[in-house]
């Protein structure tokens, strides 16, 4: 049996609910689904697609291309370039920490825009990704995060954020997410994330789903849980 947990009191009118996990989970699927049943039982809601978008870091990550990632391809040797840039963040830890804080503000800006004004103008928002994501996606792999780094990262930053009043972690076997999108390098590339995203599943009391079950099961048992809330 699914606990909808990490529930706040929804006394307000803005209803702030994440989908959190690695690729190929089913986030952007369910969270638009969860949107439509909203919607047609007259509950107005906004999808936030809200995966970070390289925008002040841009100019760095050109610069990191140039001098220490030349001839390291992403998509073709994924390993290779992980290792790459954890050996690149550990012998220039000053530079990567420097990356981190720039990437950090400037997701927290384009927070504030998605998400933090439409609850302030007490809008229903359903965020397809948001900070846990980030770091792990984006930070905690290449910069070779133990899952205590992880943790304290995030407990030194959320205050910053907006609390969800639910948030679902899609869980699922990496080698299903995989045969899911053509767009993930490697294997090793989910097998590098999913741990750490259970570990703040459990840490942060997240809702976590199992992504392999059928889509109709899934939907049903998210819109019972947001029933048990808005009622």
């Amino acid at each position: 049996m699914i606990i909808c947990s990490q529930v706040n009191d929804l006394k307000q009118k803005n209803l702030f609910i994440c989908f959190t996990g690695m690729d190929g989970a089913g986030k952007t699927t369910l969270a638009k689904s969860l949107v439509e049943h909203l919607q047609s039982n007259g509950i107005k809601s906004r999808y936030v697609y809200n995966r970070y978008i390289p925008y002040l870091v841009r100019p760095v990550m050109k610069i990191g291309r140039i001098f220490f990632l030349r001839n390291k391809n992403f998509y073709n040797d994924y390993v290779n370039y992980s290792n790459t840039k954890r050996s690149i963040s550990q012998k220039h830890h000053f530079l990567a920490k420097g990356y981190q804080s720039i990437l950090l503000l400037d997701y927290f800006i384009q927070i504030l825009i998605k998400i933090k004004l439409p609850l302030i103008l007490n809008r229903n928002v359903i965020c397809d990704r948001y900070i846990y994501d980030t770091i792990v996606t984006d930070l905690s792999v290449d910069f070779n995060y133990s899952s205590e780094d992880v943790r304290r990262l995030l407990a030194k930053i959320l205050f910053l954020f907006p609390t969800p009043d639910v948030t679902f972690l899609i869980d699922l076997p990496e080698e299903i997410a995989f045969q899911r999108k053509n767009d993930i390098p490697s294997i090793d590339y989910l097998r590098d994330r999913r741990k750490n995203y259970l570990n703040i599943g459990k840490e942060y009391e997240m809702t976590v789903l199992d992504g392999s079950e059928s889509l109709d099961k899934l939907k049903s048992v998210i819109n019972e849980c947001i029933r048990r809330i808005i009622l």
